[in-house]
């Protein structure tokens, strides 16, 4: 069975929250992340999670957003779907309200301006797990896929940005792959 695509804009709360599930869909959410890295590795993402600080946990959850929102404004072109799960992954993701009328608020404006996002070079800083980092590219490619299409550019950015984080070639392609595939469990 597949995850619903709604599952996985749980793992921003789900993974920084110690991976707490509340529900179905973050259970499945959790299931997803497993099929891409594996249960062990997901296991060591958690126990580091656990050891940041509150702030430094919201900072990871706005700093994975605001890389969405990147991939979201590459193609310059913000189709209504992808709103839809920016938007649910910012009410997913457990940061508090100024916090996440601020992402909110962020998303119109970086598509006309996209120097109002952080670098993606600073996110990959605030984001520097190597776990989190192949959820992230998973997550990405699910923005990417939104739509219904992943065009040239959101193509080229999603390389760069596993070049970024330093993730091998062969292994950010399997991590789109993973998405694509049905699970068999």
């Amino acid at each position: 069975m597949r995850p619903r695509p709604s599952a996985i804009n749980t793992w921003i709360a789900v993974l920084s929250g110690g991976g707490v599930l509340h529900g179905e869909r973050e259970t499945e959410g959790a299931v997803a992340a497993s099929r891409i890295v594996g249960e062990q590795r997901l296991s060591q993402l958690r126990a580091w999670l656990e050891v940041q600080t509150e702030e430094d946990v919201a900072d990871i959850r706005s700093a994975a957003i605001e890389l969405c929102m990147w991939m979201a404004v590459a193609d310059r072109v913000i189709d209504p779907r992808e709103r839809e799960l920016l938007a649910d992954i910012v009410r997913s993701s457990g940061l508090t309200s100024a916090e996440e009328t601020r992402l909110l608020t962020l998303l119109p404006a970086a598509l006309s301006d996209v120097r109002r996002l952080p670098h993606v070079e600073t996110l990959a800083e605030r984001l520097d797990h190597p776990v989190l980092r192949e959820l992230m590219l998973a997550l990405v490619w699910h923005v990417a896929r939104a739509d219904g299409y992943v065009d040239a550019l959101e193509g080229t950015s999603y390389e760069r940005l596993a070049a970024i984080f330093g993730v091998e070639h062969d292994v950010a392609m399997a991590i789109s792959d993973v998405l694509a595939t049905p699970s068999t469990s």
